[in-house]
């Protein structure tokens, strides 16, 4: 496995995604040369990406290197890690310390706090399948979902569509009524841009990524 430098560039993961949406999920697995994920997701209000390929991908826009599966990990302290050092949220490395957990959908709901619009369609969704504990990660980004007899979610309700797991072990999603894809999710990853200008240190000549503490570790 090669040694991988530190990702520090959110604009090169906001290009990511961007592609990842513009081109669809199976051409940039293809183009990238990975597989689809299993456990870990980057998770925004458009979508959720694979966190691996992500990696790859920005790591590409900000170094000029390609990498392969095998050059680095994918999960706790690999990209997962990673990306969620730069602020992303990732879905499979949440910490169950934060999480709110319940026994109903409409509990759950009430806490995420979903667009009108979306409810009754994230109501027959859920309906048609046999969840039984629900919880909100530390995030609030999502609902997660986990069936009967299962221990691990397999369905996962975002602000504008709800992603899960089928029978065969491939993903899919719904998009809501209300969903920020259909403005090709402009809105949204323009916030994270900015976002991302923000915990840029403003030194010139620096461009490392802010601590929560907004204190620049390096001057």
């Amino acid at each position: 496995m090669s040694a991988i430098s530190t990702l520090t560039d959110r604009n090169a993961v906001e290009d990511a995604l961007d592609e990842f949406d513009r081109i669809g999920r199976f051409a940039f697995l293809e183009r990238y040369g990975f597989g689809e994920a299993k456990e870990y997701f980057l998770v925004t209000e458009t979508g959720n990406y694979d966190s691996k390929a992500v990696f790859a991908a920005a790591y590409e826009r900000q170094f000029g290197t390609r990498l392969t599966p095998d050059d680095f990990s994918g999960g706790k302290q690999g990209a997962a890690r990673w990306l969620s050092d730069l602020g992303y949220a990732i879905e499979g490395l949440d910490s169950k310390e934060g999480r709110l957990t319940f026994d109903s959908f409409e509990a759950a709901l009430n806490a995420f706090r979903l667009a009108v619009e979306n409810i009754n369609a994230a109501r027959d969704f859920v309906a048609s399948r046999n969840f039984v504990t629900f919880y909100l990660p530390p995030s609030r980004q999502y609902i997660a979902m986990i069936p009967r007899g299962g221990s691990r979610p397999t369905a996962w309700i975002n602000k504008g569509y709800v992603w899960f797991k089928n029978d065969d072990g491939t993903q899919d999603g719904i998009a809501f009524p209300y969903n920020k894809l259909r403005d090709g999710g402009r809105n949204s990853r323009q916030r994270r841009r900015e976002e991302a200008e923000r915990r840029i240190c403003p030194t010139p000549g620096c461009g490392m990524v802010l601590p929560p503490n907004g204190v620049c570790d390096y001057c």
